[in-house]
């Protein structure tokens, strides 16, 4: 009930929520009514139903236009429909055309501006770990916008100061 009118529904045969009962579903809708209307949210944030169900269709061009900085971050979240959420994020970075603001040997520092909202920073690591293919897999590390310098950023990802980042092994 409201004081000017009265919705009348049937009850939503299928109704998600997350850990704080928030509209939720990474894979479908959260709300679904019998006759197939539904509504799709990401814990919380109300989304257009291809970020969910098509998320190869979310672009640059896409996130970019988008008004609403809450589903920007759910669309970069979800960009190129890959299953970790740091992979997606990476993937916008480099797709976007974010600017390499430093790199030493500890890696290379990304930092791409978004309108309205901070701007995505992340600190690109090669892993010490050789795989099976006797490549080097590249890790992408979100961190805050404060950092300035690679090593910096990966310290922070370690919890300790810059000067005190000094591995003397790699595992």
């Amino acid at each position: 009930m409201h004081p000017d009118f009265c919705m009348v529904s049937d009850r939503p045969r299928i109704l998600l929520v997350d850990e704080q009962n928030r509209p939720h579903c990474e894979s479908g809708p959260f709300c679904q009514w019998s006759d197939g209307s539904s509504l799709f949210a990401v814990h919380g944030v109300r989304v257009p139903a291809y970020v969910i169900l098509s998320p190869q269709k979310i672009t640059v061009q896409k996130i970019e236009s988008e008004t609403n900085a809450e589903v920007r971050r759910v669309m970069i979240e979800r960009y190129g429909g890959l299953k970790n959420r740091a992979d997606c994020q990476a993937k916008y970075l480099l797709n976007s055309g974010a600017k390499k603001i430093h790199s030493d040997d500890f890696g290379t520092l990304y930092q791409k501006e978004i309108p309205d909202d901070e701007p995505l920073v992340m600190v690109k690591v090669i892993n010490s770990t050789m795989e099976p293919d006797g490549t080097f897999k590249d890790y992408f590390l979100r961190v805050p916008p404060t950092m300035e310098r690679a090593r910096q950023a990966v310290a922070w990802t370690f919890d300790i100061p810059e000067m005190d980042y000094q591995p003397c092994m790699e595992t």
